[in-house]
């Protein structure tokens, strides 16, 4: 019998061909806690009636449906492929040495179109200890985050915006990825302009410019949230204040090379399990202050941007996954 609690709880994705079809969820995740909910707007008729002082019950209907939330995760060396494809939308696959290490490959995530969306499930373990099946149609990510901090596990977090919620859609049995290994601080290492950097947290957020209004007469679900803005991925570095090279390119406006590395036990050969971020970044602020005895802060405020040389953002993921 599961552990009535959220201990029994599981979520899995996969990925839908078409928009809003739900398909059997099959890649599944350890995470930290979900607020997907399913949201339904109550429309209240406003007119008059002679000698009515509330809302009477035949005067009322069920409007737009709005489904989505946030999702948190540890971030693991197996499975996180799909979800860095859905969050940035364009992946290239390959074997950086077939012939002598065939269990390597590498899935390098850039800026590009999205995939179509996802079919989320949750189980949710109610007190009699049934896990109920909450099953998330066309879902897409609207935004998304990556942190690390020093003491701590590196974090994937994605807010997603879905089509409907359904419970009747049978609960698929949990199953998970062996010889997983979690990304710690420990596991992490930073450059600047080519240079090592020394700092004690790392973020990196993204909005990918969705709309979330698509709703019209006849429906009253979300058609597929297209993509209605320029994507905007911005982050903050927290570090001690070192010299004066961070605050120059701050002042003038010089951008520089920014690479974030988690590296884990060896998969085979030279090679790592990995998860590599590369962004060219421009640096918004801010100038050191003293606000005390102890070390001067410095914390750095950056955006990527795209450049001649090559895209804005790339994330490297190293791993034995065939597929992202």
């Amino acid at each position: 019998m599961p552990i009535p609690s959220g201990l029994s709880a599981q979520l899995g994705i996969a990925e839908e061909s078409t928009y809003g079809t739900p398909v059997t969820v099959t890649r599944f995740y350890e995470y930290l806690s979900e607020g997907l909910a399913l949201e339904i707007e109550r429309i209240e008729s406003q007119a008059l009636r002679s000698g009515t002082r509330i809302q009477r019950s035949d005067r009322w209907s069920s409007g737009q449906k709005s489904v989505g939330g946030d999702v948190e995760m540890e971030l693991a060396n197996k499975s996180f492929g799909l979800l860095f494809k859905h969050m940035l939308g364009a992946v290239t696959s390959a074997q950086p040495d077939a012939g002598g290490n065939p269990t390597v490959w590498e899935h390098t995530f850039s800026p590009g179109d999205l995939p179509t969306s996802l079919t989320v499930q949750v189980g949710r373990t109610d007190v009699g200890g049934t896990t109920r099946p909450f099953t998330y149609h066309g879902c897409r990510v609207a935004s998304w985050k990556i942190e690390a901090a020093v003491g701590e596990i590196a974090k994937v977090s994605a807010t997603l915006l879905g089509e409907d919620e359904d419970t009747v859609t049978a609960l698929a049995p949990a199953s998970y990825p062996s010889a997983t290994a979690l990304m710690t601080f420990v596991n992490g290492s930073l450059s600047l302009a080519g240079g090592a950097h020394d700092v004690k947290a790392f973020s990196l957020e993204a909005d990918n410019g969705l709309a979330d209004d698509r709703y019209f007469l006849g429906s009253q679900l979300r058609k597929q949230p297209l993509e209605a803005d320029m994507r905007e991925y911005t982050g903050e570095l927290g570090t001690e204040f070192q010299d004066l090279t961070a605050y120059n390119r701050f002042v003038t406006g010089t951008e520089a090379a920014l690479v974030l590395l988690f590296e884990g036990a060896t998969i085979s050969g030279a090679f790592k399990f990995a998860t590599q971020i590369t962004a060219n970044v421009r640096f918004d602020g801010e100038t050191p202050t003293v606000g005390g005895a102890e070390i001067i802060e410095q914390p750095l405020q950056f955006k990527c941007l795209g450049n001649t040389s090559g895209t804005a953002l790339t994330i490297l993921y190293r791993t034995t996954d065939t597929t992202p």
